[in-house]
């Protein structure tokens, strides 16, 4: 049996399930009374409806946009701030790492309020939200890849003549991206999931006040259409990083044959 055929075969085992689920969830529709759970069905036509007429598209890319800012500066800093801490800086390390992990163990739905309070309910305060949220994997993840290098490597480097970017893009690189990149995963994955929160929450626009007005519309197909268009993004989200995963092995792989 070729790879094609595998795969085919794979797919198909791993779609019963979903099949399964939305006739259960169709048919339990049909009998529990109207007004309590809308039928799938219903709820992909409406958020078909909802796509053409360009309101779901809005909403979706305002979520996206703010997710993406958010994420963006939590790698920006996080990452910098990982290395300097987990190489050059270990005396700041230790000092340091009490305070960053209570900050750490802050609940992100905790303190949405007081964001809003400094920020107000707009762009700024959705984008503090995800930074926060998104930085502490980034920067601990980079910090145990740091930590984690083998000095004697870039003693033995070092004494090839190895310049101080070759050092970073041949060991210091290798060893601690594939920790940066569990980070940045998680941190994606929960960026996603803390703007829907945040919109939810307090909002004028974005993904989660949709589904808030949909539910004060007591719209209930849109209501449940918009829960599985999130679910859809999640999984979206999901498949992406485990594509750029499989092929940053490749490189991982290699970079340390060469």
């Amino acid at each position: 049996m070729n790879s094609t055929a595998v795969k085919l075969k794979k797919i198909g085992i791993g779609t019963i399930p979903i099949l399964l689920f939305f006739v259960f969830w169709e048919s339990g529709a049909r009998i529990i009374p109207k007004g309590v759970i809308s039928p799938p069905s219903d709820a992909i036509l409406a958020i078909f409806r909802s796509a053409f007429t360009d309101v779901l598209l809005e909403q979706t890319l305002i979520s996206l946009y703010r997710v993406l800012l958010g994420f963006l500066l939590s790698l920006i800093i996080g990452i910098p701030l990982g290395f300097l801490l987990g190489t050059f800086f270990s005396s700041a390390e230790k000092a340091l790492l009490p305070f960053l992990r209570t900050c750490e163990k802050l609940n992100p739905f905790a303190i949405i309020p007081i964001f809003m309070i400094f920020f107000g309910i707009g762009t700024s305060e959705k984008v503090v939200v995800i930074f926060w949220s998104a930085l502490w994997p980034v920067l601990f993840n980079t910090m145990a890849g740091a930590k984690d290098i083998d000095y004697s490597l870039l003693r033995a480097a070092r004494s090839m003549g190895a310049t101080r970017r070759e050092l970073f893009t041949k060991v210091v690189l290798p060893y601690t991206a594939p920790n940066i990149f569990i980070g940045i995963e998680f941190a994606a994955q929960l960026s996603f999931f803390m703007i829907i929160a945040s919109e939810v929450i307090g909002a004028s626009t974005g993904l989660g006040w949709y589904y808030i007005n949909s539910t004060a519309r007591y719209d209930l197909p849109l209501m449940y259409g918009i829960v599985l268009f999130i679910t859809v993004l999640g999984i979206i989200i999901n498949l992406l990083f485990s594509r750029l995963k499989k092929r940053f092995l490749v490189w991982k792989e290699a970079s340390q044959l060469q």
